[in-house]
């Protein structure tokens, strides 16, 4: 009996030993962050910000003034490359850098075509795997008027307009315009506020012939100029 007593104590034994375990493996297996894909980076050293994104190939026929939006806000189908990075957390990215922000457009100005964006200027670059460089952002874009007809591409001069207050209020997730911005993180000071909706002076497409395919995987980088 007493041997009979001894095993069932020795199973039982086994038993929450084994039962701890499995606990403790269950419990350092959720404790395990999950891994996820870095959106964004920051080099101090080479005052650059690096952000990835998707190539949306509905504009590569369809025309937007929208180059790089943030996926999560409310444009971020409106864009030539889907940002994989917050908008706001891309302001706060430049901002520890050094650029100065702008900050001189309202969205009354989006309506006249009249003033430029103003700011740290910033080079922008694009590139992919396999491309094996980095290339002007101006090189993945071309441009028409609203009839269609292709225009000249004017040189970007793109800079850091700032506008953190209208990216909190309205989410659009607007981190790279093509034309000056009132909302935009970045935008390019070589088209006026407004010429592209108010004035419809011109639209802008992806270059289909350069960029990769829809859906694919590139890098935006953002490098102070001054």
């Amino acid at each position: 009996m007493k041997k009979i007593i001894s095993i069932a104590a020795s199973i039982l034994l086994l038993g929450m030993v084994l039962a701890g375990c499995s606990n403790k493996q269950q419990q350092s297996q959720q404790s395990k962050p999950s891994v996820k894909e870095e959106t964004m980076t920051v080099n101090k050293d080479k005052k650059e910000v690096k952000m990835q994104a998707e190539v949306n190939g509905k504009y590569f026929t369809e025309g937007t003034r929208h180059a790089v939006v943030y996926k999560g806000g409310k444009n971020g189908e409106k864009s030539i490359l889907r940002g994989l990075a917050d908008e706001k957390k891309f302001y706060e990215a430049m901002m520890s850098l050094g650029a100065k922000p702008g900050n001189n457009l309202t969205a009354e100005d989006m309506k006249k075509g009249a003033k430029s964006i103003e700011g740290s200027k910033v080079n922008v670059f694009v590139t992919w795997d396999g491309l094996g460089k980095e290339i002007p952002f101006g090189d993945v874009i071309k441009s028409t008027d609203y009839k269609g007809n292709d225009l000249p591409l004017r040189s970007m001069d793109f800079r850091f307009g700032g506008n953190i207050d209208r990216a909190n209020k309205n989410n659009t997730g607007c981190v790279l315009c093509l034309d000056s911005c009132a909302t935009g993180i970045v935008s390019n000071a070589s088209y006026k506020a407004g010429e592209v909706e108010a004035l419809k002076n011109v639209k802008f497409y992806g270059k289909k012939d350069v960029l990769p395919k829809d859906g694919t995987k590139v890098t935006v980088i953002f490098r102070l100029a001054e």
